[in-house]
This record gives C-alpha cells, sequence and structure tokens, in this order.
C-alpha cells in the first residue's frame, strides 16, 4: 500500500472523472504501467471534512487499499494496527482491521489504511453513494468516531478504476479541461514565499507547512463588478454567489518556509493573502509582595512593591496580502509576501 501511495503522489496530474454538488472524483494513474498504480480519490466540495481513496494493485502488492484521512484520527509515531467498526445507513455493522499510519510532515489531517483484497471484487461490493458511512474505533464504552463520509458517482468512478486495471483506455476530463470549466487556464505562475516578522531584528515567522495559509483573488471585470456593489453596500453578504467563489483560489505551504505556488494561471490581475498566526511575546507584571520600611521610633515610612515580570507566548492572528500582476500568458511570477507589503483587501489585523 505505501509504493502505491507513492506513486499515486509521483504520477501525472490524471482525470477527473465526474463531479457533483457533493465533489469530484479524481483518477490518477501512470501510462507507463498499465493496470498497475491506478487510485481514485473523492474530493470533497467542502473544506476541513474527511476524505478517502482507493489504490489498486501495484508490481509489489496484488491487494488493493482504503486510505482515510480525517482529523479525528489519532496520532502516532509509528504504524498501528487497530479494530475497526462500519457503520453504513441500512446494513448491518461490519468490523474490520486497520492501521493508523504516522502523520505526515505536509498534512493537516491524519490517515488510516485498510488493506482489501481484489480491486474488482472491492469496487463491486461498494454503493454508488453514502450518506454518513462512519468508522468507529471501539473503546470500553463508546466507540470513537474516526471517520465520517459522504459522496455520490462511485458508478462511474467505478467504471473508470476498472479500465485503469484492466489497461484500458480511461474517459474523463484531463485536470486543465476540468479546471477550464472553473474559470481560464493559462500557462503562467505566481509563487513565493509568505511569512510575518515583528520588527526589524525580528526572526521571520512561517506559515505552517502543509496549511492553507495563502490564498489568491482572480481579479477580473465580473470579480470587481460584484465586489464594487459590496463596497457601495458596506457588507459582505451572508453567501457569496458561485460565479464569484471561483475567483478564489488556495494552495498548500509546501515547506517550513512558507514556499507556495497557484500554476495554470493566465494573464491578469491578482491579490494574495496570507492569514496564519504567529508566535507574539508578552510580559504582564505581577506583584508578589510587598516592603514595608519603618525608622527607628517605629513610623511607618512608606512601602514599596516586589514585581516579578512573568513572559508568555501567545499565537496572535494576521492577516496582510500583496497585488501581483501577470503581464504576458506564460510569465512566471516570483514574489514575496510579507507583513510589511499591507493594503487590505477586506480586513486586516
Amino acid at each position: 500500500m505505501i509504493s502505491g501511495a507513492k506513486a499515486y503522489a509521483q504520477e501525472s496530474d490524471g482525470k477527473i472523472i465526474t463531479r457533483s454538488a457533493l465533489g469530484a472524483w479524481h483518477l490518477r494513474y501512470n501510462e507507463s504501467t498499465p493496470g498497475l498504480n491506478c487510485g481514485i480519490r473523492f474530493i470533497s466540495g467542502k473544506r476541513n471534512v474527511d476524505s478517502f481513496a482507493i489504490f489498486g494493485p501495484t508490481s509489489t502488492a496484488k491487494h488493493s487499499t482504503l486510505l482515510f484521512s480525517g482529523t479525528q484520527i489519532p496520532v502516532t509515531h509509528a504504524a498501528q494496527e487497530t479494530d475497526l467498526i462500519l457503520r453504513m445507513k441500512g446494513l448491518p455493522e461490519s468490523n474490520l482491521k486497520g492501521v493508523i499510519l504516522p502523520k505526515q510532515a505536509n498534512s493537516s489531517t491524519n490517515n488510516l489504511m485498510v488493506v482489501a483484497g481484489d480491486i474488482r471484487t472491492l469496487l463491486q461490493s461498494m454503493r454508488d453513494s453514502e450518506k454518513d458511512l462512519g468508522l468507529w474505533m471501539p473503546e470500553s464504552v463508546i466507540p470513537k468516531l474516526l471517520v465520517e463520509l459522504n459522496y455520490d458517482g462511485l458508478d462511474k468512478a467505478r467504471t473508470a478504476m476498472l479500465d485503469c486495471v484492466a489497461g484500458r483506455k480511461i474517459g474523463g476530463q484531463t485536470m486543465d479541461a476540468a479546471l477550464a470549466e472553473i474559470r481560464p487556464v493559462g500557462k503562467s505562475s505566481i509563487s513565493g514565499r509568505a511569512y510575518f516578522k515583528g520588527g526589524l531584528l525580528a526572526s521571520k515567522q512561517y506559515p505552517p507547512k502543509g496549511s492553507t495559509a495563502v490564498s489568491l483573488i482572480w481579479l477580473s471585470d465580473e470579480f470587481n463588478a460584484w465586489f464594487a456593489e459590496v463596497k457601495a453596500n458596506k457588507k459582505l453578504p451572508d453567501q457569496i454567489p458561485e460565479r464569484i467563489a471561483k475567483h478564489f483560489i488556495s494552495t498548500k505551504i509546501l515547506d517550513d518556509e512558507g514556499k507556495f505556488s497557484f500554476p495554470r494561471l493566465p494573464a491578469g490581475e491578482y491579490t494574495l493573502l496570507a492569514n496564519f498566526n504567529y508566535d507574539k511575546e508578552i510580559n504582564v507584571p505581577e506583584v508578589v509582595g510587598q516592603t514595608h520600611t519603618f525608622n527607628v521610633a517605629g513610623v511607618h515610612l512608606g512601602t514599596q512593591d516586589k514585581i516579578v515580570n512573568w513572559s508568555y507566548i501567545i499565537k496572535q492572528p494576521t492577516t496582510f496580502q500583496k497585488q501581483v500582476t501577470i503581464k504576458n500568458d506564460g510569465d512566471n511570477v516570483e514574489i514575496t509576501l510579507d507583513k510589511s507589503q499591507t493594503i487590505c483587501f477586506f480586513v486586516c489585523f
């Protein structure tokens, strides 16, 4: 399974098999090894929800594997076997064996692996859609929920995955074609590093690796017209229209020094925003006692407080941004996104 996961991460962009309001099925494969290293993942349309992927056989492992990702999966520093309870609506509970995997340095979620048998048998055993599918860990009194999933479209994803493991031609959209339905796709990129520096001599503080601390707003004519209305009304709407939401793009921080990248951008105007927490030291004085002074006659001359200064490190949120222009399609723009370049789009802290 682990070798299969590595292949999945190293292959081409793959194809989007199907999309719905719940999310999309994304198939990755390697054309140089037909029938091997196929992996399909359900990408939820909502942020910060549990997800899962299905891996087919590799050159070293003939079995299939399910990989679940979620924030409720326990953190472990070494692979740890665990018993699981599978709960699906309308079906009896099932008992499974799983392995909790060590947390990846560039991920905000934890991973749980379940090894299955033949990939074809696994896919045929799964229903086309699920609501509130749950994986639970048995505990002494009340089982603990580790993963909860909602998905649809497995009928089409199943066909594509079976085609992949059979070495047949795979349908679906390329990533560029799928992206082009949401926004224009170009050959340019914006990349750089984001950090906060609290003073001239202060050290740089970077957003966490794997976080989505940097986002981008595509300043099209459509977006600018909508934002002009927002400014005129002096309040943001409760819900951003879908035609406007496509202008907001986020990306993951790639290393421990705030590196980020936005590929496939067309020429145009953009606003980049950083939003993360930094460490701030605060000093708090505390009176821990008093010294009273008297003269030889016993007359009180005065009192002096004994003060101790305590230092604390707190997490302080910060938001800042920078305007970026891509003049020509194909340009690759490198920038530094730091606190000193602040002209706030919505609000700054």
